[in-house]
């Protein structure tokens, strides 16, 4: 009976210890600047489904350093095989480290509202622009960011990438293939869309001189 108590001991430890570093080695690799999928409360999962009306909302939190003055979220289309800027380019002022960012659309061919959330700051904007003739035929599959991505200074992270095409099974892509849009072109889709977020520690006036 002892002989039993004491490797069931032993093995309480072992694993107490594996599950101790596990823990630490999980909080030591975790980056100081992030963006991770927002968890929302009840409250605001409604909230959020109310403001997005006929699309579907993308929330995510993000942390940065108090260096950081700019973000861009940018809208790109598939054009002969290379990504090009259908919506952004410029920016926003920003330099709270802690915020909020929200994508509410259906397809991004119509149109998205943006809205950004600081700790001292909120601002919110919104493109649309009418959808081709052929488009209301089409179906779409969108894929997003869904686990925390560590964030770099004037590098693009992709949130968001749909397809609209009349074929009638799509692929499904993840957002790794955004640096390489051949990946997406082969398949020949009508339409490839991607929406990006990149924080700045340039100003929006320093960012527009590169347009």
């Amino acid at each position: 009976m002892k002989q039993r108590k004491r490797i069931f001991v032993m093995l309480f430890l072992v694993v107490f210890a594996c599950c101790l570093l596990s823990s630490c080695e999980g909080a030591a690799k975790k980056p100081t600047m992030y963006l991770a999928p927002a968890k929302l409360s009840e409250a605001e999962e409604k909230l959020a489904n109310l403001l997005g009306e006929d699309g579907t909302n993308y929330i995510y939190d993000f942390k940065l350093s108090d260096t950081v003055k700019s973000v861009q979220v940018n809208t790109y289309e598939l054009k002969d095989g290379a990504w090009q800027l259908i919506a952004g380019g410029g920016g926003y002022a920003f330099s709270d480290e802690r915020g909020r960012l929200a994508l509410a659309f259906d397809k991004l061919e119509t149109g998205m509202r943006i809205a950004l959330q600081g700790e001292k700051s909120n601002s919110s904007t919104t493109y649309a622009s009418e959808p081709s003739a052929e488009s209301t035929q089409m179906s779409s599959a969108t894929s997003w960011l869904q686990n925390s991505e560590e964030l770099l200074y004037e590098k693009e992270i992709p949130l968001v990438v749909q397809v609209l095409t009349t074929q009638n099974s799509i692929s499904a892509h993840g957002l790794e293939a955004f640096e390489n849009p051949e990946e997406y072109a082969k398949y020949g889709y009508e339409h490839v869309f991607a929406v990006t977020i990149r924080f700045s520690k340039k100003s929006v006036s320093e960012l527009d001189s590169e347009i």
